[in-house]
């Protein structure tokens, strides 16, 4: 099964192979990037994201941005599976890292992000292969396709309107000085970001630390800050965070030392073009000539 995603949409795919209970992989490529899902028996039992076009939703990537991990961490685990060609949640689980469950809540994540993504191209196509697929180990009860579809759909509703009651560039989040609140009369996803705030002001991690996606976040965030708990506040220019400016310096750096050596080298080049003209020229070839003769 395969075409354009233009003459069969995301959801109607899904709903297919959930209704038919099909087992195999779906690959879905459209706005830059391919994502597969691994269905079995109808049930998403896991994804696997495009490494270089969405690397933050791959699992260690997400650890870090909640904090689980450091990118030295990160760096020496990826050595190791790429040593042992294991599963990076392997890895983690057995060094102690991260709990068998809570490593099962951001797979669980993990498909959402895809999916939610995937939801939203218009223009792609899509190829389910048809073969035998046995859930992993972390996955206690496998995801049932139309489940996820219904919240992804949901997603797509609200998304536009939750979105415009936030600034529209980057913003940071804090929770609003003096207010007491006791967590547990929260909505667990206002409680879990709720939490979240304290590891950081940058609301993308905050709800990486909460394991929520970018929507569920939001709606989470704008109930929070009804009821007036939180601020919000739109990010200055100059406050980027410091990886950035480090990357954005070295690139500049990068970039002007190219245009240098460039300049220099067309200065050797026509440095070396006049010398030519002018030492080899009939005049100076004759003079040369008679110095090297009166020398003699």
């Amino acid at each position: 099964m395969q075409g354009k995603i233009a003459d069969f949409g995301i959801p109607e795919i899904f709903q297919l192979v959930t209704s038919q209970q099909k087992s195999g992989a779906l690959t879905i490529r459209g706005d830059d990037r391919e994502t597969i899902f691994l269905f079995s028996e109808g049930k998403i039992v896991d994804v696997q994201p495009d490494r270089q076009k969405a690397p933050s939703t791959l699992i260690g990537n997400m650890l870090v941005d909640a904090g689980y991990l450091t990118a030295e961490e990160l760096r020496r685990i990826l050595s190791i599976q790429e040593k042992e060609n294991r599963k990076i949640g392997e890895i983690l689980v057995e060094r102690g890292k991260i709990s068998r469950e809570k490593l099962a809540q951001y797979l669980y994540l993990q498909v959402k992000d895809s999916l939610y993504f995937s939801l939203r191209i218009k223009e792609g196509d899509y190829r389910f292969e048809v073969f035998a697929v046995r859930p992993p180990t972390w996955m206690a009860t496998p995801m049932r396709g139309d489940i996820l579809l219904m919240e992804g759909m949901q997603f797509l509703d609200e998304y536009a309107w939750i979105r415009e009651k936030f600034p529209p560039e980057r913003f940071k989040i804090a929770r609003k000085l003096g207010v007491k609140i006791d967590p547990m009369a929260l909505p667990p996803q206002e409680r879990e970001v709720w939490g979240g705030i304290y590891f950081s002001s940058d609301p993308y991690q905050v709800f990486r630390k909460a394991c929520l996606t970018w929507h569920e976040g939001l709606k989470a965030l704008w109930g929070l800050w009804d009821r007036g708990l939180v601020e919000i506040s739109p990010v200055d220019s100059e406050t980027q965070d410091t990886g950035r400016a480090v990357r954005e310096d070295i690139a500049r750096r990068f970039s002007i030392g190219c245009v240098r050596a460039a300049i220099w080298s067309l200065a050797a080049i026509v440095a070396g073009f006049w010398v030519y003209r002018i030492l080899l020229s009939p005049p100076a070839s004759h003079l040369l000539a008679g110095w090297a003769e009166f020398y003699r």
